[in-house]
C-alpha cells in the first residue's frame, strides 16, 4: 500500500510545540522507519528544516515539506483542508493517516482514512480550553470522527469517551498506546544526578511536574497538597513545575503567591529533550494530578525512569500508570498529600518502581506502537475495500 501521513504538527524546536502530540508523531515516524513493512510512505511535514533534523529516514519513506507555517494555525488549517487533498490524489495514496484529531474535508473517495484521536477534552472539560480551540474541535474533530474509516485512540479511556460522547462504534476503533523514547531507558550515574541537583539549587530533593502549564493539569490543587505536605510532615523538598506556559495559566502563579510559596516552587520553563531524563531521575517523586488526559505520557516516562509517581484515578492515567503509580482522586487534597508523603518516604515502593522500569519500557515500546499501527493500516484498507464493493453492488443496474 501507499500510505500518506499528515505530520504537520511535528516540531523539533525548543518550545512547548515540541511536546505532547509532536513527540507522539516523532516516535511513530521513528517506529515506522525501523519497521515499515512492505508499504511505501509519503509523510507531509511543515518545512524542510523538520526533514533535515528528523532522524527517521528509510528508502520506503518520502517526506514532503509544506511551505505554509505551522506556527500560524489558520495557515496550517487552510493548507490541510485546501492543498493536502489534491496532493493525496496526485500521489495516489491508498491509506491516509491524520495524526492529530482532524481529517481534510475533500479526500479522494478511494482512500481509506485513519484518524488518531488524542482526547475529547473539548467535550469533557470545555471550560479549560480557549473559545477558539473549542470552536475548532467542535467543527473539525467531530466531523472527522464521523467520517474516518478507522479511529486510533491513544488509550482505552479515550476509546470509551469516543463511544459514549460521539457514538463511534467500537468496531471502527483501535487503541494503540503511544511509546516511550529509548533515551529514558538509560540509567544516569549518581554523580551526574547530584551535580544536576546542585546546579539547579535542589540539593534537598524535589517533587517534579513536567508538562504544559494549563488548567486541566490541576496544578493549583497540587500546590495546595504541597503546602500541606510541608506543614503536616515538615518536608523541605522543592516543588518543580517544569514546562512551557500553555493557556489560562495565571491562576497557577496566583496560587503560589496566595500560599506564600514563591521561594519553594520553581518554574524552569520548557525542558529540552536532552534534560528530560535528568529531571525525572533526579526527582524524588513525579506528580501528575491531571483532571483529564488522552494518555498521560509523562507518567509512563517517569515510571520508565524508575521514579515513584503520584497521578489521578481518572481518564487514561491509570493506564499510563501501568498498575505501578499511586493513584488518587485529583480533587482530594488530603489524599494527594498522603500519596506524595508515601512516595517520598516509602523505600519499598521506590525499589518496586525501579524494578518495574524495564517492564514499562517494553509495554510502551516504539516497536509495539509501530506494529499495531501497521495492523490498523491493513484493517482500514480492508474496510474501505468492503465499503467500495457495497457501493458498487448497490449502484449496479438490475439484470
Amino acid at each position: 500500500m501507499h500510505i500518506g501521513i499528515n505530520a504537520q504538527l511535528l516540531s523539533l524546536g525548543q518550545s512547548y510545540r515540541n511536546s505532547g502530540v509532536s513527540r507522539y508523531i516523532r516516535y511513530l515516524l521513528m517506529g515506522l522507519a525501523q519497521n515499515p513493512g512492505e508499504h511505501s510512505y509519503t509523510i507531509f511535514v511543515n518545512g524542510q528544516a523538520v526533514i533535515d533534523q528528523l532522524q527517521a529516514h528509510h528508502p520506503q519513506i518520502t517526506y514532503v515539506p509544506a511551505p505554509w507555517p505551522e506556527e500560524h494555525p489558520a495557515a496550517r488549517i487552510a493548507w490541510e483542508q485546501m492543498v493536502l487533498p489534491s496532493l493525496l490524489r496526485q500521489r495516489q495514496v491508498d491509506v491516509f493517516h491524520s495524526l492529530v484529531n482532524v481529517l481534510p474535508e475533500w479526500l479522494p473517495t478511494h482512500c481509506a482514512t485513519i484518524l488518531t484521536l488524542h482526547d475529547l477534552a473539548f467535550l469533557r472539560f470545555p471550560h479549560v480550553l480557549t473559545r477558539s480551540k473549542r470552536l475548532y474541535h467542535r467543527t473539525f474533530t467531530m466531523r472527522s470522527l464521523q467520517r474516518a474509516t478507522m479511529v486510533v485512540t491513544v488509550s482505552d479511556s479515550t476509546q470509551q469517551d469516543a463511544h459514549d460522547l460521539v457514538h463511534i462504534p467500537y468496531e471502527r476503533m483501535q487503541t494503540v498506546y503511544p511509546c516511550i523514547d529509548t533515551r529514558f531507558s538509560h540509567v544516569i550515574v549518581r554523580e551526574e544526578i547530584e551535580n544536576f541537583r546542585t546546579q539547579k539549587g535542589l540539593t534537598d530533593g524535589f517533587i517534579l511536574y513536567l508538562g504544559t502549564l494549563e488548567p486541566r493539569k490541576n496544578l493549583p490543587t497540587l500546590l495546595e497538597a504541597y503546602a500541606h505536605l510541608r506543614q503536616q510532615h515538615n518536608r523541605r523538598e522543592k516543588l518543580v513545575l517544569a514546562g512551557s506556559k500553555g493557556w489560562l495559566y495565571d491562576t497557577i502563579f496566583e496560587k503560589v503567591r496566595q500560599l506564600g510559596l514563591e521561594t519553594e516552587v520553581i518554574f524552569p520553563g520548557f525542558v529540552p529533550d536532552r534534560e528530560q531524563a535528568l529531571w525525572y531521575q533526579a526527582a524524588k517523586v513525579f506528580a501528575y494530578p491531571s483532571l483529564y488526559e488522552g494518555f498521560g505520557m509523562p507518567v509512563a516516562e517517569a515510571l520508565a525512569c524508575g521514579i515513584p509517581v503520584v497521578t489521578s484515578t481518572i481518564s487514561s492515567l491509570p493506564e499510563a500508570g501501568a498498575n505501578i503509580a499511586l493513584t488518587i482522586d485529583p480533587h482530594d487534597i488530603a489524599a494527594m498529600t498522603q500519596a506524595l508523603y508515601q512516595a517520598i518516604t516509602d523505600e519499598a515502593y521506590r525499589t518496586f518502581c525501579q524494578r518495574q522500569a524495564q517492564t514499562v519500557l517494553q509495554k510502551f515500546s516504539t516497536q509495539e506502537m509501530a506494529q499495531k499501527m501497521l495492523a490498523v493500516y491493513a484493517q482500514a484498507a480492508a474496510r474501505q475495500t468492503q465499503e467500495q464493493h457495497k457501493r458498487t453492488a448497490k449502484n449496479a443496474p438490475m439484470a
